[in-house]
């Protein structure tokens, strides 16, 4: 065969990269330059999954509308989304970066977004990342934690921090001395792929000492059935002696499946121990440690691999419900430089890992944005020593052994480590990580998933009972007045062929009055029901708040329900094959949830969390040498507790808004543990129940906060928009608020 010439090697090179390049360049329609990205590739199970479309308009004379549709045709099942749209004008000459937030729905379609130009439908793009978010799993306990992983670290360091068995029944779980709990399936052995079973299956183990061997202990956790051979090999690679696995015996202790192998000295250093099973089932493998020993001492392996691993089950034999390796960590596609601007792209993640360097490389946006996450609950791990940026106001701190820290921010928790190397772990940090992030799984687990669990604690109505009393008497009525009444008269007057007529005329009175009747039971005004808990902090202005809203509609509002940019809205709905809705969301002027959100007299409920900019407080006051107070929080006050910088508790009740009050000094006992916003997050819910909070309060205050139970909500908006009816609203908040300095003297 002849070699190409040296001559053509760069022209043939830039042909090829010339035919690689567009598969990801952006696609042209006319004057619009259309390149879909996601800063991540994997599974999430809750929040808002973001696709982000760079958009660019090379005309330098014309304007153009594009608007962008995902998924381009959609394979509706059960409770889904349909439609993602948004629309922008690009002026001559502009280029801008727009967002496809995907809610908490699946979107199952054909990976494909659709593209129209000034109305026109001009083609699809292709959709990065389609159909992973919220597809496998109904909520109630099957999803897994996941976190996001900056690009500067090493991913590998970091599955391990997080992943109490990564690595399961991998050929590294057989160094070291016996671990396993028992016998079976222990991911804390090697076990070969139970896939392969017709497989030939070995297990190589390195020591660090090379020594000379008269006795091996191998630990198993099943009993081995078959022919098999150990073969001791010098630092060389040469085989110095072999052994059948049939020779051995048990040893005086353990499962009685650990054999003991003895053999006279050797007269040449051992350093590798192969363990060859040929073809056995593999399934009746479990090695979870091997030992050699001789007239030097013992040691265990420090090194192996193997002919093949069971890793791909280890989530199906791992310890708990959803198993103990239930963290996917998702590496991120793009520097942080690049990433999101938008908080809601970060709400999918219970975590999101980076190090100092990012904080210094991240755009002011992308700082604002994660520290909103941050405010509304997320987790932030920070791999080494670092300063946090002032704009995320940390409101209480403890430290840690390693020169970092855990921060609480709002109802999030933000971790700096202090750790130089990932890879060395401190054994109680990491535990508490691990903890942190299956947590924040947890919460959203718990979240109930039908209208009948989410009525039960957030209630929108009294009574979701049908009419059926009613209705019964009037169908009754109906079956009378058109069957023996109607032919009786009918026959009496010898018009029996008027039932061509009377018939359908009774049916239609009939279907009148049934829909008269329904009419004037509940009217056509719908019920509307806001609640939740805001934490706000005084000084830097900044207020997240975690709660839920619901709507009973006698009529479908035409309208749909409009939720602003930054509130994350979670339909409590189940979540899988099934019965259920297509529904429709655009972002063009707001988040506009349209087509099948609501359904007449079927109430619907929301979990919701945002994070803003508010101006709302209160002002504490001295006159005549008394504590008074002032309500800045928009909304009459119920009930404030509140406790000075030395934890000394003040109260005042039913202060209307804009109003003064006097503080009185609180019968409640202070408490030495304070929980602050998150542990009142955890006792009292989303749906903010605050039956207890008069009697609890201690728990939660801490030195220069307060709590106070409001009559309104002015923290959450009303969905319905103009088709609400104040009177037919109930709303209610809890603020957990954080004081200046000055004020909290």
């Amino acid at each position: 065969m002849k070699r190409v010439p040296r001559i053509f090697l760069k022209p043939l090179l830039a042909l090829a990269v010339s035919l690689v390049v567009p598969l990801h360049a952006a696609e042209q329609f006319g004057d619009i330059s259309v390149e879909p990205h996601a800063i991540y590739t994997g599974n999430t199970y809750h929040g808002y999954a973001e696709t982000r479309v760079t958009l660019e308009n090379r005309s330098a004379t014309k304007a153009h509308v594009v608007t962008l549709s995902d998924p381009n045709r959609a394979y509706n099942s059960g409770n889904s989304i349909g439609r993602i749209s948004r629309s922008v004008k690009l002026e001559p000459g502009a280029r801008e970066i727009v967002s496809l937030l995907q809610p908490p729905l699946p979107a199952p379609g054909d990976n494909q977004i659709h593209v129209e130009v000034d109305g026109r439908g001009e083609g699809e793009v292709h959709a990065p990342n389609a159909n992973n978010h919220c597809n496998n799993y109904s909520r109630g306990g099957n999803e897994m934690a996941t976190v996001f992983v900056s690009r500067s670290l090493d991913f590998d360091a970091v599955e391990n921090l997080f992943h109490a068995n990564r690595g399961a029944f991998t050929a590294s779980k057989a160094t070291g001395p016996p671990d396993a709990a028992g016998g079976g399936y222990q991911p804390n052995t090697w076990m070969p792929d139970t896939r392969r079973y017709n497989a030939t299956n070995w297990l190589e183990l390195d020591y660090a000492t090379p020594q000379t061997v008269n006795k091996v202990i191998v630990n198993r956790t099943s009993p081995t059935t078959g022919p098999g051979t150990i073969v001791l090999l010098g630092a060389s690679g040469t085989n110095i002696a072999r052994l059948s696995m049939s020779s051995g015996r048990p040893t005086s202790s353990g499962s009685g499946w650990d054999i003991e192998y003895t053999l006279p000295t050797t007269t040449e250093l051992v350093k590798i121990v192969r363990l060859d099973f040929g073809k056995q089932p593999p399934h009746n493998i479990g090695i979870d440690a091997v030992q050699i020993a001789g007239p030097t001492g013992a040691q265990w392996a420090t090194d192996a691999r193997a002919s093949s691993d069971n890793s791909a089950s280890a989530p199906t034999y791992a310890p708990g419900s959803a198993g103990a390796d239930s963290v996917e960590s998702i590496r991120a596609e793009s520097p942080v430089s690049e990433w999101s601007e938008n908080w809601l792209a970060y709400t999918p993640f219970d975590a999101v890992i980076l190090n100092a360097a990012d904080l210094g490389a991240m755009t002011p946006a992308v700082l604002t944005a994660l520290g909103d996450y941050l405010h509304a609950g997320g987790n932030i791990v920070i791999a080494d020593k670092a300063a946090l940026p002032a704009s995320w106001h940390p409101s209480a701190q403890k430290k840690n052994g390693h020169g970092g820290g855990e921060y609480e921010i709002g109802f999030g928790r933000c971790f700096v480590l202090g750790w130089d190397n990932l890879s060395v772990q401190d054994g109680v940090t990491t535990q508490k990580l691990r903890e942190t992030v299956r947590d924040a799984t947890h919460y959203w687990q718990g979240l109930p998933n039908d209208s009948g669990a989410a009525n039960q604690i957030l209630p929108v109505v009294e009574n979701l009972k049908i009419p059926t009393r009613g209705i019964v008497v009037i169908m009754l009525a109906f079956i009378i007045v058109i069957g023996p009444v109607n032919i009786v008269y009918l026959s009496r007057r010898k018009r029996r062929t008027w039932m061509l007529w009377t018939i359908p005329v009774i049916s239609l009175v009939t279907t009148l009055l049934v829909f008269v009747y329904s009419l004037l039971r509940e009217g056509i005004t719908p019920d509307t029901r806001i609640t939740g808990i805001t934490v706000i902090d005084q000084t830097s202005h900044r207020a997240a708040t975690t709660g839920g809203t619901a709507f009973y509609c006698p009529l479908t509002p035409s309208g749909g329900l409009h939720f602003d940019f930054g509130t994350e809205a979670t339909p409590l709905v189940e979540i899988g094959y099934g019965s259920g809705t297509s529904r429709e969301v655009d972002w063009t002027q707001s988040q506009h949830f349209q087509r099948g959100w609501v359904s007449a007299r079927v109430p619907v409920h929301f979990h919701l969390r945002k994070s803003e900019t508010r101006r709302e407080r209160i002002q504490v006051v001295t006159e005549n040498g008394k504590p008074q107070v002032v309500n800045s929080l928009g909304a009459p006050i119920k009930g404030l507790w509140l406790a000075d910088e030395n934890g000394k508790i003040y109260q005042a009740y039913n202060i209307a808004a804009g109003q003064k009050a006097e503080l009185t000094a609180s019968t409640v006992s202070s408490l030495t543990e304070k929980s602050g916003a998150r542990g009142l997050l955890h006792d009292v819910g989303f749906a903010a129940n605050m039956s207890s909070l008069p009697n609890d309060s201690a728990k939660y205050l801490q030195p220069g906060t307060y709590l106070a139970m409001l009559d309104g909500n002015p923290f959450i908006e009303n969905a319905l928009g103009p088709a609400a009816s104040a009177k037919r609203t109930k709303s209610s908040a809890v603020v957990f608020g954080i004081l200046e300095t000055s004020e909290a003297k």
